[in-house]
């Protein structure tokens, strides 16, 4: 069975979408002013797109990043995850960092089960390895606490929670202390 057939559009949408949702809650962990949360956003961006460099033999993370055909593909593509990611935070009722943190674990959860029962054991470490790489990429992108760049933390404590939280629920224990 092609892996294409296994999930339904919105499983499609919860895999491809949560690496980046827990982008977004790691980015929301602590606050870092408006150069480092551009910072934060390229770093999850590059590194979304890095896992298909890093794990190119995971049919599921190749499938997932998949190049569109043309512009208006890629428009239509982006104005659907928009409004799909939209509907899923109202209906959600975020209302602080904390509900951003436990809706990404929540997605994560979901995404890893779904991965687990229909993947193989080599895509779904692939999967969960490119998961805390995004996280790991935005936790270290920019410094907490700084002013103009000057003084500060790499990773805060906010973030360093949720990264121990994350490998928790991704079964990852990498031992690294983030400082």
């Amino acid at each position: 069975m092609s892996l294409k057939t296994l999930f339904n559009d919105d499983q499609w949408f919860l895999l491809g979408s949560m690496p980046g949702m827990i982008g977004a809650a790691m980015s929301n962990a602590a606050p870092s002013g408006i150069i480092g949360t551009v910072k934060e956003m390229s770093a999850a961006l590059h590194a979304n797109v890095q896992g298909k460099q890093d794990f190119p033999d995971s049919e599921l993370i190749n499938e997932l990043m998949q190049k569109v055909a043309n512009w208006d593909e890629a428009k239509e593509k982006m104005t659907d995850y928009r409004a799909r990611a939209k509907a899923r935070m109202e209906s959600a009722n975020i209302k602080n960092r904390e509900d951003i943190q436990t809706m990404a674990l929540e997605d994560c959860i979901a995404a890893l089960a779904l991965v687990d029962e229909h993947c193989s054991d080599t895509d779904a470490s692939a999967y969960r390895q490119w998961t805390l790489n995004v996280a790991r990429a935005v936790a270290e992108a920019a410094k907490e606490g700084s002013i103009l760049g000057f003084g500060g933390e790499r990773v805060s404590a906010e973030e360093r929670k949720l990264l121990h939280e994350l490998e928790s629920v991704l079964g990852i224990q990498s031992g690294v202390l983030i400082a």
